[in-house]
């Protein structure tokens, strides 16, 4: 059922601190069904969709904060470059660009984007909006967004692939008439149309999650419909980095002009199915307990129940976080040399209860 157009709530319901000259934010505000990690593994695999269910954010431990720091000052240079090569691509190619990210991995992305156009003499514009796997794009605020843009060619930006799943909801999801116009930052998947590189690194952001991104929580759907929801994480206020964050993006892209490009490399070629294969030596056969990219593979230690981490080396800097939040939580760690991403992460294929095997 759609609701009536006076209970589809508007943006500045949601009391999100992302500046509002950086994004359009098209959530709603809503009462999630709030539910412990074990006690969401339990309704997954009873079939409740991913979408309906939201786990509360505690605050950012010890490990994630270091990992978000030292990823700023070992990865910020190329994270810098690779937002303005890829910003530089997007002006080239579109005469008539709209940005709109895909809350919330995208949503620092398209700010600092914005913000590096701006400076570039460019106007940008960048709504950041839902897309969930299983239910596709938040089709009320992609109506949203193409009414203010009747010409605009639309550009879904997000921070990184893992299997490309994400892709596949755009693809299975978005209106005949708009092309699946992907553009990330870091593309291991090679899934992409336009990517600022094919490697797998740790990006800033991904360590961390309502912190850097408005104080927004994972985005979810409820039984009224209309537009996807999230809320704030008001427990987090006190450790809030948004707007240090996009300063720090903003410093970190300055150096950069219009002109830059970086060599992107061969697109990687299906490296999702040498990940299952892998993984299928470990015992873990569903695919969709398979978790690849250091992104996502964070997502998994956050958020899910993992059984087993795989590395593609030990010791990677961008690594080590993983290898710390494995230890925490007694997860087996493996080195797999031919692994095409940097690391996995494999989910409990049955519930692992606490003080059990």
């Amino acid at each position: 059922m759609t609701p009536k157009p006076d209970t589809l709530l508007t943006p500045s319901t949601l009391a999100h601190t992302l500046p509002a000259a950086d994004a359009e934010v098209h959530l709603r505000a809503a009462q999630p069904h709030l539910v412990s990690v074990q006690e969401k593994e339990t309704l997954l695999r009873a079939g409740v969709s991913y979408g309906t269910l939201l786990t509360p954010e505690g605050v950012p431990t010890e490990v994630q904060t270091a990992a978000y720091r030292a990823a700023l000052i070992r990865n910020g240079e190329r994270v810098g470059a690779l937002l303005a090569s890829l910003t530089a691509e997007i002006l080239a190619t579109y005469s008539q660009p709209v940005l709109v990210s895909l809350a919330r991995a995208g949503t620092p992305v398209g700010c600092a984007m914005r913000r590096l156009a701006r400076r570039w003499g460019s106007e940008l514009p960048h709504h950041t909006l839902s897309i969930i796997r299983g239910s596709g794009i938040d089709g009320v605020a992609l109506q949203a967004v193409r009414r203010q843009h009747p010409h605009g060619q639309l550009i879904f930006v997000d921070g990184w692939t893992g299997k490309g799943s994400i892709y596949e909801a755009l693809v299975g999801s978005l209106p005949a008439d708009i092309p699946t116009r992907l553009a990330v930052l870091s593309d291991p998947a090679g899934v992409a149309l336009h990517a600022a590189t094919h490697d797998d690194l740790l990006l800033p952001h991904a360590a961390l999650n309502a912190s850097v991104c408005g104080l927004l929580s994972r985005t979810f759907v409820t039984e009224e419909g209309g537009l996807h929801a999230a809320r704030i994480e008001e427990q987090l206020r006190g450790h809030d980095h948004t707007a240090e964050y996009l300063e720090a993006l903003d410093t970190l892209t300055t150096p950069f002009t219009l002109e830059f490009h970086l060599p992107v490399g061969p697109r990687p070629q299906r490296p999702y199915d040498r990940v299952t294969a892998l993984a299928a030596t470990l015992g873990v056969t569903d695919p969709h307990l398979v978790k690849p990219s250091v992104g996502e593979a964070t997502r998994v230690f956050l958020r899910r129940q993992p059984a087993h981490l795989m590395l593609r080396e030990a010791e990677h800097p961008d690594t080590l976080h993983l290898q710390a939040l494995a230890e925490a939580a007694q997860v087996p760690v493996s080195i797999h040399p031919t692994l095409p991403y940097l690391a996995a992460a494999l989910i409990a294929a049955a519930l692992i209860h606490p003080g059990g095997s």
